[in-house]
């Protein structure tokens, strides 16, 4: 960017000390049939370190991996579960399964979570926790709402709440009091939350109360991801990982930037999407117009309503900003201009730059 007269700003995330590790927490004292919901495989969690601290619990246990409705494999699962693949009972969420209902929040939103998560005579929750576009952080009772719930209670919250989201904003985000109000209905017993450095290490986890651990965790994600900037920009790099399996995920980075970068300013996107755009249906509405996805959602004729709000504000950023995916798998997504080198997706930039590392996580806020 020098070597081009381009001046650009670089916001990264902190590198930290570990701060609180796994050996800091002690495994909960629980009795009974435990079910344990843990990130799918699309958040980069140390699950194997963290069956070490729950092995107390494992010969009881049930492990849900908290899919939402994100598609998931058992090869997901095995990779992931490593040396416990053989030792522990696991299931992965199924959004259409089985689901029982534990009741209706203050804003009117019924609440139907996973029938083996709720029969459990005890209930653990695992989090990452990380600036969220929607949610203004992951982690917390996010395991519970969308992760073990049911496709209607997923559609109706993310219907009602996602354009009042925030990234990096709690307080008077109602897309997230509602899931935490989600989470006290679920009765969670215990949770464990984990932060990741900007290298992918862990720096802190906190565990017990499910509120008081999140918040713990929150105040250490806002130091390590929060970045503030000085006005927007013309032109912004953002590289997508750790969330960048797929261009589902990707555009999370997408969001967290785009209101940095004036309107008709440049974006370069780079992700891996090593698995496509995701699934199936994610792809087919971002093949669609904007209003035709914003009339079928109006309409009420989607039935996964998720992937289609996240088609449509990819496509609300490609209206208003030009876009140019750099993809090391050669995706290609309408909307967004193929490049086929960092040399051609360089050309595309003028004026200020931004460029945002681990744009999964980083959220640049203009002051």
């Amino acid at each position: 960017l020098e070597r081009r007269g381009l001046e650009h700003q670089l916001v990264e995330p902190s590198q930290a000390p570990l701060l609180r590790g796994l050996g800091d927490v002690e495994p909960p004292d629980l009795d009974g049939r435990v079910a344990v919901a843990v990130p799918d495989h699309t958040r980069p969690v140390p699950l194997v370190e963290v069956l070490r601290v729950l092995e107390p619990l494992l010969p009881r246990a049930l492990l849900i991996f908290a899919t939402g409705t994100h598609p998931m494999g058992r090869g997901d699962a095995e990779r992931l579960l490593g040396p416990y693949g053989g030792a522990v009972r696991y299931k992965i969420h199924d959004c259409r399964g089985s689901h029982t209902y534990v009741g209706t929040t203050g804003r009117g939103l019924r609440v139907e979570v996973d029938s083996d998560f709720a029969a459990a005579d005890r209930r653990v929750t695992v989090g990452l926790v990380a600036p969220h576009p929607w949610s203004g952080f992951s982690g917390g009772s996010k395991v519970v709402l969308p992760g073990v719930s049911s496709l209607r209670t997923v559609v109706e919250h993310h219907l009602r709440w996602y354009s009042a989201g925030r990234p990096a904003v709690l307080e008077g985000n109602p897309f997230r009091e509602e899931i935490d109000e989600a989470g006290r209905l679920a009765k969670v017993d215990w949770s464990l939350n984990l932060v990741l450095d900007g290298g992918g290490k862990l720096v802190y986890a906190a565990a017990g109360d499910p509120q008081r651990s999140f918040r713990e965790c929150v105040e250490v994600a806002e130091r390590l991801y929060v970045r503030r900037v000085e006005g927007r920009f013309d032109s912004a790099v953002v590289f997508a990982d750790p969330l960048d399996i797929d261009f589902y995920q990707a555009t999370k980075a997408l969001e967290h930037a785009a209101p940095a970068v004036e309107e008709g300013g440049s974006i370069v996107l780079v992700a891996s999407c090593s698995r496509g755009f995701g699934s199936e249906e994610f792809e087919r509405y971002v093949r669609m117009g904007a209003e035709e996805v914003r009339r079928r959602i109006e309409g009420g004729a989607v039935e996964n309503l998720v992937p289609a709000i996240v088609a449509l504000r990819f496509k609300e950023i490609a209206e208003t900003r030009s876009l140019t995916l750099l993809c090391e798998s050669g995706l290609e997504v309408p909307g967004a201009a193929p490049s086929k080198s960092a040399h051609e997706a360089l050309e595309r930039l003028r004026g200020r730059v931004l460029v945002v590392a681990r744009g999964g996580f980083t959220v640049p806020v203009v002051r």
